[in-house]
């Protein structure tokens, strides 16, 4: 049996943790997620019955602290998650993923009476946002009045609370903070609060709900809302020493993971069975299929492995309570955008590299549309590596990068 056929039918972690319990807990619904995915009904959002399995085994609160039921866990975990589930189903991963980090931002930056609000009943909550500051609020003493409608909100269908960004207004115009930026605010609502419009018909990343939604002008508490630069965490967790948009790579960068390891897996499989017209060997046999693999299996595992050192870094540096300096955050938004297009580069080239791949049910074309997707977030495109490249290109410059061990 190949490494692809292990990984295929087991928890598959993340180095120097093959025993975590979540990635363990995640292979024991992979069966149940992959029938759920494939069926008809379940084209458009993800399946409400591995929604409840997934709640059942505690995946959605692992960035959530423990004082409010959560698990706390670094994002390297979230990420093997991600990966353990997206191999399963992208869309599903995806959604998972999203909505972890949504649940984390209301337990971390939310008033202490907004928390009890939402994770004070007798089942834990789960979360959708959309962070685009598309709505508008005014205030009027302890309370905003606002509206506005949102795009992507991301398992909404089956959440219980949903965040939405707000440009606050005065007279007619933007309140601006000191650095000249308008004045945002999030304020998490309660579900029955939002109009989903149904709208999301897609190529890609088809069953993850992403449906746009509609806030209609309402009223709502100032201690509803927080800080939507994610500056201000209300409660101690790792997530809130390494900051949301890490947290949020790290989600995002698993599912991509997790979509090219599936994608290798059934291209090698397929290609050991099949053979073209004429010929006498299996396409597995074939010099164009062995060096294409071969080449793509290796930049796949590089990526993996410099995902997962660089987010072991991250963990260490958490539970030191320490932050993440800006080149290291750099190093993340690098490393998850190298990442997403070596994954994607390889989910193209198993679909492509087997016959009859476009015929549903396949799992090899579903995964091609939904690596592009993936690739299109709004954290993974060439600004990131612009972004980064002063910082990495200082540290390679620094005369510590001549010895082992001198770069991050």
């Amino acid at each position: 049996m190949s490494s692809f056929d292990r990984a295929a039918g087991s928890a598959f972690c993340f180095p120097n943790q093959q025993n975590s319990e979540f990635c363990a807990r995640a292979a024991a619904l992979r069966d149940l997620i992959k029938t759920e995915a494939a069926k008809e009904e379940n084209r458009g959002a993800t399946s409400l019955k591995a929604v409840e399995a997934m709640r059942e085994a505690g995946l959605y609160w692992l960035l959530v602290p423990e004082a409010l039921g959560g698990s706390d866990t670094g994002v390297s975990e979230i990420t093997a998650l991600a990966e353990e589930v997206a191999s399963a189903d992208s869309s599903t991963g995806w959604s998972l993923a999203a909505q972890s980090i949504a649940t984390m931002v209301a337990a971390t930056f939310c008033s202490d009476a907004h928390v009890e609000r939402m994770f004070g009943g007798a089942r834990l909550p789960v979360m959708s946002a959309t962070y685009a500051p598309t709505g508008k609020a005014v205030r009027s003493g302890d309370n905003y009045t606002g509206s506005g409608r949102y795009s992507f909100g991301s398992g909404i269908s089956h959440a219980d609370w949903v965040s939405s960004a707000f440009v606050l207004q005065e007279g007619g115009k933007p309140v601006l903070q000191e650095d000249g930026q308008p004045r945002v605010v999030g304020a998490f609502l309660p579900a029955d609060r939002v109009n989903i419009l149904g709208n999301w018909d897609v190529v890609g990343m088809e069953a993850t709900g992403s449906f746009d939604y509609e806030v209609p002008e309402q009223t709502f508490p100032l201690d509803w809302t927080f800080n939507q630069y994610w500056t201000e965490p209300m409660r101690q967790s790792k997530a809130a020493t390494i900051g949301t948009l890490v947290a949020v790579c790290a989600g995002h960068v698993g599912v991509a993971l997790g979509v090219a390891r599936r994608s290798l897996h059934e291209a090698a499989h397929s290609a050991s069975l099949k053979k073209r017209l004429y010929a006498t060997a299996s396409i597995a046999d074939t010099p164009t299929f062995k060096i294409d693999f071969i080449r793509n299996e290796a930049l796949f595992q590089a990526a993996r492995a410099r995902t997962y050192d660089l987010l072991a870094k991250v963990d260490r540096k958490a539970d030191a309570n320490q932050p993440l300096t800006d080149g290291e955050i750099q190093q993340i938004r690098q490393v998850t955008t190298w990442t997403h297009q070596v994954c994607r580069d390889a989910t193209l080239l198993a679909y492509s590299s087997v016959s009859s791949s476009l015929r549903r049910p396949s799992i090899l074309a579903r995964n091609a549309m939904d690596a592009a997707v993936a690739g299109q977030h709004f954290i993974v495109n060439d600004m990131t590596m612009i972004d980064a490249a002063p910082a990495i290109i200082d540290q390679w410059a620094d005369e510590s990068a001549q010895s082992v061990g001198g770069l991050w």
